[in-house]
C-alpha cells in the first residue's frame, strides 16, 4: 500500500514535522520573543485564579505587583484555558512549559487541519506537502512562535481551514451550519482582530467554491452569515462585554506613548532602522526571486489581466524592498511617523512573506488556464488583497477607513495569506503533469517544491530560529517584574506616570525595575478619622469593615477602575459612597461615619449577565441542530 492510501501515516508525517518545527517549545518551553513575557505572566495568574474556583478570571488581582489588572475583560481567553489543563504536567518554569506544550500542540493541529481541508479538494499527497508547507511558512511559525509569540494568533491557525471545511459540506447538509458556528465562536475567543479580518474571506469562499452547487449567490451567504452570527452569540461571554467596556482600553493613548506600537510602522517594508545583518543579502535573494517569478509570469498562458495583475503585485513588492520607499508613501497618505526604538519586525515579515508570495504566484503560473478548481482564482485573489493590504501603498485605504487601524498591525493579515498560499500549493500539486499548458510554461513539481522550501529555509534562516535551538532563552515568571505593558492602555495618562512610579515601570519602554512591593502599604486615610479592617474575599470582591468618626476618604492598594462598584452591607443611613482614583491611580474610597461594612466588586454590569446568557442559549441551539436538525439539504446538490 502507499503513502497516499494511508491517511494515519500522513498524520504522523505532519506531527513529526511540527515537532521538528517547535522542538525547543517541547524541551524548553516558550521561546523568548515579543509577547513571551506578558503570556507567561498572564497564564501565571489565570491559572491561580482559576485553581482557586473562579472559571472566567477577569480582573488578575495579583498582576501589576499586586495591584491588579483588568485585562481579561479585552483579552482573549481561550489559549488561558487551554493552557491551563497542562498544570498537572509541569512542576519548574511551570508556565513557559506549559506555553511551549501549547505552541507545539496549536501548530500540529493547525497542519492536520489544513491537511483535512486540502483533501476536500486535491490529492492526498498534495494535501499533506501542502499543509507541512503551510506550518513551516515564515509568517505562521515567527508571528505565533519564535518573534511575536502571538499565541491567539497561533490558535487561528487552527481554526480558519476547518471553518473553510465546514464550508465544503453548508451545500450538503445543514450541519454544517452549526459545525462552522462553533468554530467561528473559536476563532473569536482566540483573537477577536484576526477573526474580523477573515470573516470577508469566509463568507466570499463559500460563494466561490459553491458556485457549481448553489442555485444563486445568496442561498450560498446566507449559511455563513448566519453561522457567523450564531458564532459571535456563542462567544459572548467574552464577546459582548469586550464591546461594551472597549472605550477602557484606549490603544491611541498606548500608541501615543509607546512609539513601537505605531499602527504605520507595521506595514510591510525596508527601513534604515533595521539592524538585522542578514537584511541586505535578504533584499538581495528577494530581486533574484523577483527576477524568475516575473519570467514565470510571461510565459504562463493566461488570461491578460490575471498576467497584468500578478506583474503588477510582484511590481509593489520589489518597490517596497527598497530601504524607506514604503515610509516615504506611508507619510504622504497623512500617517504621521514618530521617530521609534530600532526594531527589525517589519522589514523581516515583508522578506519572509514576499517569499511566501512568490511561492503562490510559481504555484497559481503551473495552474493558471488548466485548472477548473473553482476555489484557485478565489484563493489567489485572497493572496494579492492581502499582500496589497499589508504594503505601504494600502496606507491611504487604512487611513480613510474609520476604525480600521484598531487591528494595530497590518501584517495580521498573513494568517489569511498563509492559507490561501497552502491551498493554491496544493491545487498546482495535484495539477496533472501531462497538461499541456503546465508542463509548457509554469513550474514543474519539483520547481514548486523547491521553492516552498526555500520560503521555509529563507524565513528560518533571516529571523535565526536556529538561536532558539542551539541558545534557548525560556524566560521565567518573575514577581518584581510582574507589569502589565498593556497598563498605558487602561491607565489614564493624568495617571499612569504616577502608577508606573510606583510599579517601578517606564511609560515610554519595556524597563522594569526588579523590586517586590507590598499593596497594603498604600492602604492609608487620606482624610478623617476611622477604625479599618480591609479583606480581599475573592479575587473580584474586596471588603471594608470601617468605624469613622466623620465622613471620611481611604486610599487602599488597588488599580483604580471604573468597574469597581460598591456592594454595601451595613453603612450608614443616606450617605453614598463614592469610588474615585487617586493621582497615582489607585482606588479612593468615601466612607461614612459610624460602622460600616461595604464590599467593592469589580462588576462589568449587564453586559457580562447577558453575554453569559447569549453564550448559553447560542450554544444549545447549536448543539441541538447537531443533535436533532435533518442531516440533509432539501435539494439535491452535486
Amino acid at each position: 500500500m502507499s503513502l497516499e492510501s494511508k491517511p494515519l501515516l500522513q498524520i504522523l508525517l505532519i506531527l513529526l514535522a511540527a515537532v521538528f518545527l517547535a522542538l525547543p517549545c517541547l524541551i524548553y518551553g516558550m521561546p523568548f520573543s515579543t509577547n513571551t513575557l506578558t503570556h507567561i505572566k498572564y497564564q501565571h495568574h489565570f491559572d491561580n485564579q482559576m485553581r482557586n474556583g473562579e472559571f472566567y478570571p477577569r480582573w488578575l488581582a495579583e498582576e501589576n505587583k499586586g495591584f491588579g489588572s483588568p485585562i481579561f475583560v479585552a483579552q482573549y481567553p481561550l489559549p488561558y484555558y487551554v493552557t491551563t489543563l497542562f498544570q498537572p504536567i509541569f512542576s519548574q518554569n511551570r508556565e513557559a512549559r506549559e506555553l511551549g506544550l501549547f505552541c507545539f500542540i496549536a501548530l500540529a493541529a493547525a497542519g492536520i487541519a489544513a491537511w483535512i481541508w486540502m483533501r476536500k479538494f486535491s490529492h492526498p499527497l498534495a494535501a499533506l506537502f501542502a499543509a507541512i508547507t503551510y506550518i513551516s511558512l515564515p509568517f505562521i511559525l515567527q508571528d505565533g512562535i519564535y518573534a511575536r509569540g502571538a499565541i491567539g494568533e497561533l490558535a487561528t491557525f487552527v481554526w480558519m481551514p476547518l471553518a473553510l471545511l465546514a464550508c465544503e459540506f453548508l451545500s450538503q447538509t445543514r450541519k454544517a451550519l452549526f459545525v462552522l458556528s462553533i468554530l467561528f465562536a473559536l476563532l473569536i475567543l482566540s483573537n477577536l482582530l484576526t477573526t474580523v479580518l477573515f470573516a470577508p474571506f469566509l463568507l466570499f469562499y463559500a460563494i466561490a467554491r459553491s458556485k457549481d452547487d448553489e442555485p444563486s449567490i445568496l442561498k450560498a451567504a446566507i449559511p455563513v452569515f448566519l453561522a457567523q452570527i450564531l458564532g459571535a452569540g456563542i462567544a459572548a461571554v467574552y464577546l459582548v462585554p469586550s464591546l461594551a467596556h472597549r472605550h477602557l482600553f484606549d490603544l491611541r493613548q498606548l500608541e501615543s506613548i509607546t512609539p513601537s506600537y505605531q499602527f504605520a510602522l507595521y506595514f510591510l517594508q525596508i527601513t534604515s532602522n533595521s539592524q538585522s545583518r542578514s537584511i541586505p543579502f535578504a533584499i538581495f535573494c528577494s530581486f533574484l526571486a523577483a527576477i524568475v517569478t516575473a519570467w514565470y509570469i510571461w510565459r504562463v498562458d493566461s488570461a491578460p489581466i490575471i498576467k497584468k495583475l500578478l506583474a503588477l503585485l510582484l511590481l509593489l513588492g520589489t518597490f517596497a524592498l527598497i530601504p524607506n520607499f514604503g515610509s516615504v508613501f506611508i507619510r504622504l497618505s497623512g500617517f504621521h511617523l514618530r521617530p521609534a526604538p530600532p526594531g527589525d519586525t517589519s522589514a523581516l515579515m515583508f522578506l519572509g512573506m514576499f517569499m511566501t508570495v512568490v511561492l503562490a504566484i510559481l504555484a497559481y503560473c503551473r495552474i493558471s488556464g488548466s485548472t477548473t478548481n473553482p476555489r484557485a482564482p478565489f484563493l489567489l485573489c485572497v493572496v494579492l488583497v492581502s499582500f496589497f493590504l499589508m504594503l505601504p501603498f494600502s496606507a491611504p485605504l487604512w487611513k480613510i477607513l474609520p476604525g480600521s487601524t484598531a487591528v494595530q498591525f497590518p501584517f495580521r493579515l498573513g494568517g489569511t495569506l498563509c492559507l490561501a498560499v497552502a491551498g493554491l500549493l496544493a491545487i498546482a500539486l495535484d495539477s496533472p503533469s501531462n497538461s499541456e499548458k503546465n508542463t509548457r510554461f509554469g513550474p514543474s513539481r519539483v520547481a514548486l517544491s523547491l521553492a516552498a522550501f526555500i520560503a521555509f529555509a529563507f524565513g528560518f534562516l533571516i529571523w535565526r530560529t536556529d538561536h532558539s535551538y542551539y541558545q534557548p532563552k525560556s524566560p521565567q515568571f518573575e514577581a518584581t517584574r510582574d507589569v502589565d505593558t498593556m497598563i498605558r492602555s487602561y491607565v489614564p495618562v493624568p495617571k499612569l506616570y504616577g502608577f508606573a512610579s510606583i510599579v517601578g515601570a517606564s511609560t515610554d519602554s519595556y524597563d522594569i525595575k526588579p523590586f517586590a512591593i507590598d499593596p497594603s502599604q498604600y492602604v492609608r486615610l487620606i482624610s478623617g478619622d476611622c477604625k479599618l479592617s480591609i479583606t480581599r474575599e475573592k479575587p473580584r470582591t474586596v471588603a471594608i469593615s470601617s468605624d469613622c468618626r466623620s465622613e471620611s476618604l481611604l486610599q487602599i492598594g488597588l488599580l483604580y477602575s471604573p468597574l469597581w462598584k460598591v456592594s454595601p452591607g451595613v453603612s450608614p443611613s443616606n450617605f453614598k459612597t463614592v469610588i474615585s482614583s487617586s493621582d497615582a491611580g489607585l482606588t479612593q474610597v468615601t466612607l461614612g461615619p459610624g460602622p460600616q461594612l461595604l464590599r467593592l466588586n469589580f462588576d462589568l454590569g449587564p453586559s457580562e449577565r447577558l453575554g453569559q446568557l447569549l453564550s448559553g442559549i447560542s450554544l444549545l441551539i447549536a448543539l441541538a441542530g447537531l443533535l436533532f436538525y435533518p442531516g440533509r439539504r432539501s435539494f439535491p446538490s452535486q
